[in-house]
């Protein structure tokens, strides 16, 4: 019986190995699991990380351009500024010297075109130098892992940031050249003194296009980005210079260039352009503001800093002479008059185009008082009160009140307005009341016609600020306007009553220079030619015989003097008809009172000493866009020619511009008050050539009642070439049988209107 119920030893021995087979085999097949879904998740996490890294990098590298600055240029092709969130100007990899080519890859990179993005035995070199120093002084990266980070990753010091920066590397060595990665690079990285890429380095710290960099100065821009602010030559300039010899040294070590050359290099004496950053750079500071407000109601910053190129309207020779009016202007009164401030803006009527702003006496004040300063314009705001006038049928003869009498100021008591010098009495003409800018007259005017009216026409002629509709507003007594906003209305008068608003751009491109938009100026009449030529020479007699009289040393000159009664505005607003239209206004910034400084006085020779200058740099420039606007007349190829050499005239091409000759001018006599065409009773003439086409149109409106004086006409025409017709004076077409203001007029044979009048068409009613 215990024998049938004992189980062998052999036996136990035998069952209790499967047992323990079986707890091991649980073990290794759990690692085995355990390892496989490590890999798996190994793979997982690694594929994962190698497709986000991938969506990062553009599929072409053309479609990846680092962000460059956007440049703003003046009319005459002057870099005026550059704005930026990063200041960078792509360059194509052939404008890079081979000397910065080869010392950055020398001193940052030199297995550069030997790895496959990531460079192991850079990576152990840089592990053992930390080592050895002790120091984290070493990171291994190279150039296209540099450019990865800065590309598409951050500055974040961390694994992750390293491993991605790696995968990111390998994966644009696959896509790009190693050419297009050396380019990025060095249009991308950082230089210090806030420059972005090589271009704007060189042009920080050697005031030179990349291109004309040598060897010395190729070395010591290579050697910026390890350190940009530590090494800054405006900074500390020994250290860059050590840092540059560093470079030398590897870039002979690498075979780049020789011993020779190396000690040359380090022998040049380097020459650091002065550190001027941000808006200190910008010439004509005040305009270039003005110009990137108008950006910004146009584009989303996104777009305006993404190196677009915008070409402006200023003219940069009329810029310089504006500043310089105006500063020893200012100066000149400062301490005598008690001026410290003013501001000065030119227009051309004819498109509307700012030519020259001046903001501040000091460059570097950022309130640009040409637009955002709000200043009462005095007696310069008269010339809407006599436009509305004649408007409403009055002529520069009519006589208007100047006896001192009350008004209603609206609260029940009485306004007694004077005259600046205090003197009343009489009943003057418009015309005089305006040269002698008497406040009565042109108060008792605007009651007549009804001030609403004056305000009417002021905003149609570009006046956009609030205006009371009060009395006093007829003198400039309300709140203020933008200097601006008067040149813009005198604009009105010097372009036959055709208003055009004023603009600061005429086009922008993209960085590639394809348009993105072309700004074209627009003109509407807001006055009949009729009435501007009445008010154009009320004017006139302004400068010559009024408080103007100081602007009549420029030829042609019309304008409007303006000080308030308590001193503390002076402007004086003038032109010379079709050409240039200038504000100046001076005073105070505290609204402190200065002593004397009348419009005539102190506004007036700024004006004068801007338009001396300014004028014949319009006339330079306007004879050159005739010139280019004619016809390229090549001599007919079946024509023989004595001359072997000839191409068909003097140029190199074959080809030029027809000139102007006897044919294309017209000689007229001109009367010296009014600069229209002169009559039998203009008691002072000259005769003056013009162009065809740009010769006065409008006959004296000062020396009236009499035939026009034909004693001069065309240099190639007989008098009998001038036939007088009657116009619609309001559509310069021939008057039809419904036209309200029907004018006699000459013209030439050639230039006599052919179609009747269309804007009155329809019976009256």
């Amino acid at each position: 019986m215990r024998e049938n119920n004992m189980r062998p030893p052999s036996s136990r021995r035998a069952g209790s190995r499967p047992a323990k087979r079986s707890t091991l085999s649980k073990i290794v097949r759990g690692m085995q699991l355990c390892i496989l879904l490590g890999m798996s998740a190994s793979c997982g996490i690694a594929l994962a990380l190698f497709i986000s890294c991938s969506s990062l990098i553009k599929s072409d590298i053309t479609n990846f351009e680092p962000p460059e600055a956007t440049i703003i240029y003046s009319s005459d092709l002057h870099e005026l500024a550059r704005i930026y969130r990063e200041d960078r100007t792509n360059v194509p990899l052939k404008d890079i010297p081979q000397n910065l080519r080869n010392a950055t890859v020398a001193i940052e990179d030199r297995r550069f075109y030997k790895h496959s993005g990531i460079d192991m035995r850079g990576i152990g070199r840089a592990i053992w130098q930390n080592l050895r120093r002790q120091e984290l002084d070493q990171g291994g990266s190279t150039l296209t892992q540099q450019l990865a980070r800065n590309v598409y990753l951050t500055q974040e010091k961390s694994i992750q940031r390293k491993v991605q920066e790696a995968v990111i590397a390998i994966l644009m060595e696959r896509k790009f050249t190693k050419d297009k990665i050396l380019e990025l690079y060095l249009n991308q990285v950082f230089y210090g003194s806030g420059a972005f890429g090589v271009q704007a380095a060189s042009r920080v710290y050697f005031g030179k296009d990349v291109k004309d960099l040598d060897l010395s100065e190729c070395a010591l821009i290579a050697g910026l980005p390890q350190k940009p602010t530590g090494y800054s030559p405006h900074r500390y300039l020994d250290a860059a210079l050590g840092r540059r010899d560093g470079v030398l040294n590897a870039m002979c070590r690498e075979g780049y260039i020789t011993a020779e050359q190396r000690d040359k290099a380090k022998a040049e004496k380097i020459h650091i352009v002065a550190r001027s950053g941000g808006r200190n750079r910008y010439k004509a500071p005040h305009f270039i503001d003005y110009v990137v407000s108008q950006l910004k109601e146009r584009y989303d910053e996104r777009v305006i800093y993404s190196g677009l190129r915008v070409y402006t309207t200023l003219n940069y020779d009329m810029q310089l002479a504006a500043e310089k009016a105006l500063r020893e202007g200012v100066k000149r009164f400062e301490k005598s008059r008690h001026v410290t401030e003013g501001c000065f803006v030119a227009i051309e009527p004819e498109n509307g185009y700012v030519r020259a702003m001046v903001g501040s006496v000091d460059p570097a004040s950022q309130f640009n008082r040409c637009t955002i300063a709000v200043r009462q314009p005095g007696s310069s705001f008269k010339a809407f009160v006599y436009t509305a006038a004649l408007m409403a049928g009055w002529t520069p003869d009519k006589a208007v009140c100047n006896e001192r009498k009350g008004y209603p100021d609206g609260s029940g008591d009485m306004w007694y307005p004077r005259n600046y010098d205090g003197h009343y009495g009489g009943w003057p003409s418009m015309r005089t009341a305006i040269a002698q800018s008497m406040n009565l007259p042109a108060i008792w005017t605007a009651n007549q016609i009804g001030i609403q009216n004056v305000i009417d026409y002021a905003r149609a002629m570009g006046i956009k600020s609030k205006l009371d509709p009060y009395l006093p507003t007829a003198i400039g007594g309300f709140g203020g306007l933008h200097p601006i906003e008067m040149a813009s209305a005198y604009s009105t008068f010097a372009n036959d009553g055709i208003h055009v608003e004023p603009s600061c751009i005429v086009r922008v491109l993209d960085n590639h220079n394809r348009p993105v938009e072309d700004y074209i100026p627009e003109g509407r009449r807001v006055i009949p030619e009729r009435v501007n030529s009445m008010m154009d020479s009320m004017l006139r007699g302004v400068v010559t015989s009024g408080t103007g009289t100081t602007a009549r040393v420029i030829s042609d000159a019309r304008g409007k003097t303006g000080t308030t009664n308590n001193d503390v505005d002076a402007w004086f607003i003038g032109y010379v008809p079709h050409k240039l239209v200038a504000a100046c206004w001076v005073g105070n910034d505290n609204n402190g009172p200065m002593r004397g400084a009348y419009g005539g006085k102190v506004c007036a020779p700024v004006w004068v000493e801007f338009m001396k200058k300014a004028i014949p740099i319009f006339d330079r420039v306007h004879a050159a866009h005739v010139a280019a606007a004619k016809p390229k007349v090549a001599k007919n190829p079946s024509t023989p020619s004595s001359n072997p050499n000839a191409g068909g005239d003097n140029s190199a091409n074959g080809t030029g511009a027809v000139t102007a000759n006897d044919q294309d001018q017209v000689s007229v006599a001109i009367c010296d008050q009014s600069h229209q065409l002169a009559t039998q009773n203009c008691p002072s003439t000259h005769v003056e050539k013009f162009l065809r086409g740009t010769e006065p149109r409008s006959y004296c409106s000062i020396h009236t009642g009499t035939k026009p004086d034909v004693s001069a006409t065309r240099d190639n025409g007989p008098e009998a070439g001038l036939v007088t017709v009657s116009v619609c004076a309001d559509s310069g077409m021939l008057a039809g049988p419904n036209c309200p203001n029907v004018v006699r007029k000459d013209f030439p044979t050639d230039r006599v209107p052919a179609q009747v009048c269309t804007l009155h068409n329809r019976t009256r009613e």
